[in-house]
């Protein structure tokens, strides 16, 4: 909810700052291995879709391409963990501000089917109850005036519209087009006729002939 600010806060400049705390020098230039901290990852999912408790991304699904393991190439996996209101109680037991934010999410999505012509108003609504109910209490009293502001400013309901119904479309083309790509398959036609006829990626091909076989 906030803009991407100067400071030195992603996982590179961390590094940088630890490497410059212990002896720059040396790890630039010397030729013993120096190790650094493990990186470790999550992610938090609280979007309207159905998602399970925890599921792992992989980097790699987002490439073009399938990956050659003959060749180095970057992968990161990363537990995605739903935070929506219901699910994750041992982990929001463990958190009690993200149930809290949990709660806040839950609390806005009520108010904006409520007072759907008036997203702004929702937004308000929603820090309102919050802070009387001792949901983020303190956070919301002294960031609330700024949260309405970029909440109502970001959002663009007409916008969000139009994307969700291009992803719906997209969705649909590529499930008729696995359906032709089963057919097709079925039929003992090989790899590059179906992805030429489909449009389907290599990876999303191999995977279906290795459902079918």
């Amino acid at each position: 909810m906030s803009e991407p600010s100067d400071d030195k806060s992603d996982t590179g400049q961390l590094y940088e700052k630890f490497i410059k705390m212990r002896d720059e020098e040396k790890f630039l230039y010397s030729s013993r291995l120096y190790k650094i901290p493990t990186p470790e990852f999550a992610i938090f999912y609280n979007g309207t879709a159905a998602k399970p408790a925890k599921e792992i991304l992989h980097l790699s699904s987002a490439f073009k391409n399938a990956v050659d393991r003959d060749l180095g190439f970057l992968e990161l996996e990363a537990p995605v963990y739903n935070i929506n209101k219901g699910m994750n109680d041992e982990l929001f037991s463990k958190s009690p501000k993200l149930r809290q934010y949990a709660e806040f999410i839950a609390k806005l999505r009520e108010c904006m089917i409520l007072v759907s012509a008036d997203y702004a108003q929702a937004v308000k609504e929603a820090v309102n109850h919050c802070i009387a109910n001792g949901i983020l209490a303190d956070f919301l009293r002294e960031q609330g005036g700024k949260i309405v502001s970029i909440l109502a400013t970001e959002y663009d309901e007409e916008a969000a519209k139009r994307v969700y119904g291009e992803e719906l479309a997209e969705e649909r083309a590529e499930e008729r087009a696995e359906e032709i790509a089963e057919k097709l398959l079925r039929l003992g036609t090989s790899l590059e006729v179906v992805i030429e006829a489909t449009g389907l990626d290599d990876t999303a091909v191999r995977k279906l002939k290795l459902k079918l076989a």
